[in-house]
């Protein structure tokens, strides 16, 4: 195969829609690796849609594989729309790891039927950063044994599902970060990337197929973001991951602003990275196929210019290829015989954890709230969708949700970190009247208040919301 033939392979775009648009089919015919699903592709009236369209994209080419962002919680495509139904990382960091593993098989068996094979999640990031603007729930908590334990559960649930591979992300660790690398490039010292190690450690141990690095500069393994640091990825391979390596998406500001789209596709490849990870077309108007052209021209210019050299790109193809060929073969082997929902006594187990770690007066005061208050400003911390169900299922209890505060009622105050801003509008309720904070976001949370510990902003959340408050409390 011609080293320029080779390229579409180690690529995971994304597009725009319900249907595959021509320039997709044509680079699949060129040999594409996979594809990666966002909630734009997801057509909510249609519930095989998915399925559908992913059956659509192997029609062209069997192998590829098709990817997506599933972690419950906050973060979801197949529910983008109205909040996810799974339960949180957060969440399951409460109760047993087993509850982490049948979960595990729940996502495997949802994104399976949905035809997509390659699941980025689960998050093994230890969260114990409280203003951390980007994992928050998406972790299993701050203890990283105990995240180690809960991601090592869910990388079984996962890969019991034959045709379905987990890629657990983001190395090193984005846990203990302030900076969201969407946005602008993280800081991390080399001893809080040992300290969070070990879930990691665990995933790898566990069999994981694939890891997603992290856009963040640890100084001590050079100047460059880990993505595109060959110093860094070779640590990954030292700690005896020998599986695909996939990038963040290379949108992201975090390399983008720096060295372009392409070019931060050609210098991760060159330093180790198999899949290159194009990035989300939703998000401000890009044109698809324009990006993709300008990463493979990147890549092609980096082959002829020395800077990408013919035996990496090679070896990446092929291990992208293996996984791809090895979730083929399986996906035509797996029985449909496990349920997509969660199991009602891990669903209860939960729902205890969580009451247990919140304040009995803010549950009870549930039944009270005749005004509520998006300290967020109505976008979620991972931003992957635009749902707000526990907002919104307060608003509904509170009639509206746009009354004030009364000798009888009062406020909730929905946050999910401890930011400048989201405290000030605490403090603005606090001043005004009586109020609860219901937090979304990381367990405890750290907020000086009454709370209502969710661990999500989600549909699973929202439904407990409302079984507290129809029960006066817990």
């Amino acid at each position: 195969m011609d080293l320029e033939e080779l390229v579409p392979g180690v690529l995971l775009p994304g597009f725009a829609g319900p249907v595959v648009p021509e320039w997709l089919r044509a680079e699949l015919e060129r040999g594409l690796g996979g594809v990666c699903l966002f909630a734009g592709n997801v057509d909510a009236a249609d519930p095989d849609g998915t399925a559908v369209l992913a059956a659509a994209i192997r029609a062209v080419r069997p192998s590829t594989l098709v990817a997506a962002d599933e972690e419950g919680g906050v973060v979801t495509r197949l529910e983008g729309r109205e909040g996810s139904t799974l339960p949180s990382p957060a969440q399951l960091g409460l109760v047993a790891p087993d509850v982490a593993e049948r979960v595990g098989v729940v996502l495997a068996e949802r994104v399976r039927r949905a035809g997509i094979d390659l699941v980025l999640a689960p998050s093994a990031d230890v969260n114990d950063n409280p203003d951390n603007p980007v994992i928050g729930a998406r972790s299993f908590g701050a203890d990283p044994h105990e995240v180690a334990t809960r991601v090592a559960a869910t990388v079984r649930g996962i890969r019991s599902r034959r045709g379905v591979a987990a890629c657990v992300k983001h190395w090193p660790g984005h846990g203990d970060t302030d900076v969201d690398s969407h946005r602008g490039l993280p800081t991390i010292p080399a001893a809080t990337a040992a300290r969070h190690a070990e879930p990691f450690e665990a995933a790898i141990a566990a069999g994981v197929p694939a890891v997603m690095t992290a856009h963040i500069v640890v100084p001590e393994w050079g100047a460059e973001p880990v993505t595109v640091n060959p110093d860094a990825i070779a640590r990954l391979r030292a700690a005896g991951f020998d599986g695909v390596v996939v990038t963040d998406a290379v949108d992201m500001a975090a390399i983008a602003a720096t060295y372009g789209i392409g070019g931060g596709a050609a210098r991760a490849l060159a330093a180790g990275a198999d899949l290159v990870c194009l990035g989300n077309p939703e998000l401000g108007g890009i044109d698809a196929a324009a990006q993709y052209a300008e990463v493979v021209d990147a890549i092609v210019a980096a082959v002829h210019d020395g800077h990408l050299a013919p035996e990496r790109l090679r070896e990446a193809h092929d291990r992208v290829a293996r996984l791809a060929a090895g979730t083929s073969a399986a996906r035509s082997s797996a029985p449909a015989d496990v349920s997509v929902e969660v199991d009602p006594a891990d669903a209860r187990a939960i729902e205890i954890a969580l009451a247990a770690a919140s304040d009995p007066s803010a549950v009870a005061g549930l039944a009270r709230i005749v005004r509520v208050v998006d300290a967020r400003g109505g976008a979620t911390q991972a931003a992957a969708t635009r749902a707000v169900p526990v907002a919104d299922a307060l608003r509904g209890l509170a009639g509206g949700g746009n009354g004030s505060a009364t000798a009888h009622g009062l406020t909730a105050v929905v946050a999910d970190r401890p930011s400048a801003v989201q405290l000030g509008v605490l403090a603005d309720a606090q001043a005004a009247g009586e109020c609860i904070v219901v937090n979304v976001g990381a367990v405890p949370g750290g907020f000086d208040a009454a709370v209502v510990q969710l661990g999500a902003d989600s549909v699973f959340s929202a439904g407990i919301v409302r079984a507290w408050a129809a029960k006066g409390g817990r």
